[in-house]
């Protein structure tokens, strides 16, 4: 009869130490890094985010003061030339209206400005402007942004 004896491995254990691993901490600086730049992301976009709402908020100002502007007719002209194709429009009486839709539109949007002019004697062309200050990049020195629009309207068809 065969005797089959077992053999058996005897292997040393080794203790690992904290100093021979040398990787300590290395999750934790990835984390901190990526969550710095979450936080750099999240705040341009923010930044973006005020800057594209003031745009908005500038044009439609530009473009409501506008169309107020062409809806208001010069009588004067009217009176003394009649009616053409389109109702005329007087330079102070655009700057006038203008001038009053701002007044009711800096509620919502401190230091908006608007500026008007008539094109062609029938077009009312509004320019608005606004200056934005960027609640986290400004720390870098771009702290404020100028943002323009245009709007412009025709005089109502008369014909």
């Amino acid at each position: 009869m065969i005797r089959v004896t077992p053999v058996t491995r005897v292997t040393r254990v080794t203790r690992v130490t904290r100093a021979s691993r040398g990787d300590d901490g290395s999750v934790l600086l990835l984390i901190i890094g990526c969550t710095a730049v979450l936080l750099l992301l999240v705040a341009v976009v923010i930044d973006v985010s005020v800057v594209v709402l003031a745009k908005r908020g500038v044009a439609s100002a530009a473009d409501g003061a506008a169309a107020a502007a062409a809806q208001r007719a010069d009588v004067a002209a009217i009176r003394d030339n009649g009616l053409g194709e389109r109702l005329a429009l007087n330079e102070a009486l655009v700057q006038q209206v203008v001038a009053t839709y701002q007044q009711d539109a800096t509620t919502g949007q401190p230091g908006l400005v608007l500026d008007a002019s008539v094109q062609g004697g029938t077009t009312a062309v509004v320019v608005g402007g606004r200056t934005v200050t960027l609640p986290f990049v400004g720390w870098l020195g771009i702290g404020h942004v100028l943002v323009q629009a245009e709007g412009r309207a025709r005089s109502p068809v008369v014909r």
